[in-house]
């Protein structure tokens, strides 16, 4: 019985093991389309036209994690010379459509509302044209692994209509306005701290040129007005965590009973496990469906292990009770008591280690 008991809980912890590494999992397939990182600042290349793009955004509301969507609102603007105007004008694109919105997910809800009847002139010669946004969009780099003290970033993704340096020179570079944009007082998360908003650019490399023969595959310079923010700690320790240090506490605590009360001994692991399948479920329904364990995922495994490790080990007391004789029946129960001693500071150790090891693992690689 010991042998099988002690070959089902190495599979268990293998798997758990093999869980939390992926190892498991099918490979994805290779996407061609990349965005590698940029400088915001870097200035344009010769022969390049400038156009610059900022952003603020006054309101983010409805955050969806299993849509890996949030709406937001607020103004975005262009101000750009006259050789980008005339650029625009020979391929005919009207001036509401120089911006792309990449992650926008949902077209028949958006609106983007030119605020000034005329683009403004600056005294530089430049012109400057503000609009209104509102609607959907994607936020496709959520992750989840360090939940539930997990870092989100909502971001919203910019490309010029015709920002392709394969098209004839000369060619319109995207560059940001640092200086003026920003976020509004109404982008808060319920749950989640606001943490910052940074600007980040990237060039778009596309896995296609668009069926145009002799064409490389298009490029694009792509901003990013993003918003970061992270769950709240306290939220997370007393809805999450309390409950679950609760129950490992008692069964933790359990060990001190003595070997003699073998009745109520065998009772406490399996209650325990009922209690944080409920709890985990509980949690579970807060994420979307992932692909991978959380860190929080982790923590409940390994209180699984030890649940089903004291299982084992009041199992084999109250066998060792079981079989003892009168005259060895104090002799028993002390010997019982003081391997429950020792398994109980080993067991709580293993859980402080494990915890520790994972959040580091967690943090560190993503």
């Amino acid at each position: 019985m010991y042998l099988s008991f002690g070959l089902f809980l190495s599979v268990c912890i293998v798997m758990i093991l093999l869980i939390r590494n992926d190892a498991l999992e099918f490979s994805q397939i290779d996407m061609r389309d990349r965005t590698l990182p940029a400088a915001p600042a870097d200035p344009p290349t010769a022969g390049d036209i400038p156009v610059r793009l900022g952003a603020y955004i006054e309101n983010i509301y409805n955050f969806t994690p299993d849509d890996k969507s949030f709406g937001a609102s607020g103004v975005v603007w262009l101000q750009w010379t006259n050789p980008a105007e005339a650029q625009f004008n020979n391929q005919g694109i009207p001036l509401e459509k120089w911006i792309d919105f990449v992650n926008r997910v949902e077209g028949w809800d958006f609106k983007l509302e030119p605020i000034h009847e005329q683009p403004l002139r600056n005294t530089d010669g430049s012109s400057l044209q503000s609009f209104r946004f509102d609607g959907h969009f994607y936020a496709n780099d959520l992750d989840f692994h360090e939940f539930p003290f997990q870092q989100i970033t909502l971001p919203l993704m910019f490309e010029l209509s015709n920002d392709n340096p394969q098209s004839s020179p000369p060619n319109l570079s995207l560059t940001p306005d640092l200086r003026n944009s920003g976020v509004g007082a109404y982008i808060g998360i319920l749950g989640y701290k606001t943490m910052a908003f940074d600007i980040r650019a990237y060039q778009h490399q596309y896995a296609t040129n668009f069926g145009l023969e002799g064409r490389a595959p298009k490029q694009a310079r792509q901003l990013a007005f993003a918003v970061t923010y992270r769950q709240s700690v306290n939220a997370a320790l007393l809805a999450l965590f309390l409950p679950l240090i609760v129950v490992m506490a008692l069964v933790l605590f359990s060990p001190l009973l003595s070997a003699a009360l073998w009745s109520v001994r065998l009772g406490i692991p399996p209650t325990a496990l009922l209690a944080l399948i409920f709890l985990q479920q509980g949690y579970k329904a807060e994420l979307p469906e992932l692909p991978y364990a959380t860190y929080l995922d982790m923590a409940y495994n390994i209180c699984f292990v030890i649940n089903l490790i004291l299982f084992g080990l009041f199992l084999w007391g109250s066998n060792q009770l079981h079989h003892a004789t009168e005259k060895t029946r104090l002799a028993t129960i002390a010997r019982v008591n003081r391997l429950d001693a020792q398994f109980q500071v080993g067991l709580t150790l293993l859980l402080i280690i494990v915890l520790a090891v994972d959040w580091y693992i967690v943090h560190t690689l993503h």
